[in-house]
């Protein structure tokens, strides 16, 4: 399953790739991940960080790219796994064109399709909060 949302974003894609490489931040705006517990400020690539999210078991979480124009993590969990895609694409010195996209596998994600449908547009306001109000 897959779901994707789109928005602009007053800020530079590099502001804006920071937070979401920020990795011992990412609780304080995405409600599903519950703690980070790393040294790490930023996240590092291919290196997995076991993680309290709403996820079952012992899930972790792995940023596969880590760039100005993408960022990409896997969350991994028992019978759950969601890729989550950042495309960033300046659109001026201070505006960028945020692209959300997850993609969700295994048997929880399976039994709840559908409730997910709002999750990147809901990500991506509070993302817009952090990057034009650093809420």
């Amino acid at each position: 399953m897959e779901y994707t949302g789109s928005r602009m974003i007053k800020a530079t894609s590099t502001t804006i790739a920071n937070i979401l490489a920020d990795i011992r931040r990412l609780p304080e705006w995405n409600p599903a991940i519950l703690s980070v517990p790393t040294d790490d400020s930023t996240a590092i690539a291919q290196k997995e960080y076991s993680i309290r999210a709403k996820l079952p078991g012992s899930p972790t979480m792995t940023y596969e790219e880590v760039s100005r124009g993408q960022i990409i993590w896997r969350l991994d969990g028992f019978q759950s796994h969601e890729t989550g895609t950042w495309k960033l694409v300046p659109v001026t010195e201070q505006i960028t064109e945020v692209t959300h996209i997850i993609t969700h596998r295994g048997a929880l994600f399976r039994v709840l399709a559908g409730a997910f449908h709002n999750v990147p547009g809901l990500r991506l306001d509070r993302l817009q909060r952090r990057a034009e109000h650093g809420e």
